[in-house]
């Protein structure tokens, strides 16, 4: 009789486990069985500037035809009037042959030899993607060289990726432009793939499309925070450190004084503050955060949504990402939540 009632208790006690593991999932980690994602990443850059130049004025007419809407959105980001007009020819020439666009592609080639490893990074990406939001779109992956005008351009389904703008911290361009050193330390292969997700996100889920309301500290540290989680359930083995933009040091300052950045919000009312510069120098990409130490990062608040957004997920596990995203009542996700640092 007693060991009838040992092994009873013993098997109460393993449901409870199992039923406690099961509560506390991994939500990153999603089974992607039977989803593909097959992603072309067409090459405009090697197009344009592997082309020889006395050959460059046929190769525009051929791009035009071949890239359509993509020439016409590119155009733009370099400055040149619409594919249309009949001054773009010659423009276009112009830019394809200049010599310092061409020893800037030479730089973009060492760097960027292949786009293998950007490929397969996309396509696992938008596999999680398509897991979540079977009904979306898969946009169309274009690699070019915007003379640093931009890093990621998104329209309708396209996702076009500058790699001038991800040449690595010590490129011999970034000084010159007035880059700073924190901005060029995110400037590398290993920010590309992540950019072009949250850079996706931000066009799905614009702010004023999502109806928070007035803007505030609170709803915009948890909508740039959605943007981050958003990436990482897109990324889900991406390092901490890429996923935020941090180095290593500004990670453990973040994880040290989390209690202390949410004391500092909660004790001087500055959640609902409406203030724009105040929500500018606390979400805004910065070298550190003012309002804290120099050893904070800048965004160290949009970390903090993010540790948010990550105890209301776990803490309602029946919410989707789907339902996440749209979410517009930020003080409902503040007490579902249930955010108490220590």
């Amino acid at each position: 009789m007693t060991l009838r009632i040992t092994l009873f208790r013993l098997q109460l006690s393993l449901i409870f486990l199992l039923t406690l593991f099961s509560c506390r999932r991994d939500p990153y980690k999603v089974n992607l069985s039977g989803i593909e994602c097959d992603i072309t990443i067409r090459d405009l850059a090697a197009e344009i500037f592997d082309t020889p130049p006395n050959r460059m004025a046929e190769k525009a007419d051929t791009l035009k035809l071949e890239y359509g809407s993509v020439m016409e959105t590119y155009s733009k980001v370099i400055g040149l009037c619409d594919p249309s007009d009949e001054r773009w020819n010659s423009d276009f020439v112009m830019f394809a042959t200049d010599m310092r666009n061409l020893d800037l592609w030479d730089d973009v080639k060492r760097v960027w030899p292949d786009n293998m490893a950007l490929k397969q990074e996309l396509e696992d990406a938008f596999r999680h993607y398509r897991y979540y939001f079977p009904e979306k779109t898969i946009p169309e992956v274009v690699t070019c060289i915007s003379v640093f005008n931009n890093s990621i351009i998104v329209d309708d389904s396209l996702l076009m990726i500058s790699l001038d703008r991800y040449l690595g911290s010590d490129s011999r361009y970034y000084p010159g432009l007035g880059i700073f050193n924190y901005q060029a330390r995110k400037m590398t292969p290993a920010y590309t793939a992540p950019d072009c997700m949250y850079a996706w996100a931000t066009t799905e889920w614009g702010f004023d499309d999502i109806g928070y309301g007035t803007k505030t500290l609170l709803n915009t540290m948890l909508h740039e925070a959605k943007l981050v989680y958003f990436t990482k359930r897109m990324m889900p083995a991406l390092p901490d450190t890429i996923l935020h933009g941090f180095t290593q040091r500004q990670m453990e300052f973040c994880k040290v004084k989390e209690g202390e950045i949410w004391e500092y919000l909660v004790s001087n009312d500055l959640l609902f503050s409406r203030d724009g510069f105040l929500i500018r120098k606390f979400t805004g990409e910065a070298p550190f955060t003012s309002y804290f130490t120099e050893d904070s990062p800048g965004r160290a608040v949009v970390w903090t949504g993010f540790r948010i957004l990550e105890r209301f997920m776990n803490n309602n596990p029946d919410i989707t990402l789907k339902e996440l995203m749209v979410m517009n009542d930020c003080q409902a996700i503040l007490t579902g939540a249930k955010y108490n640092p220590d």
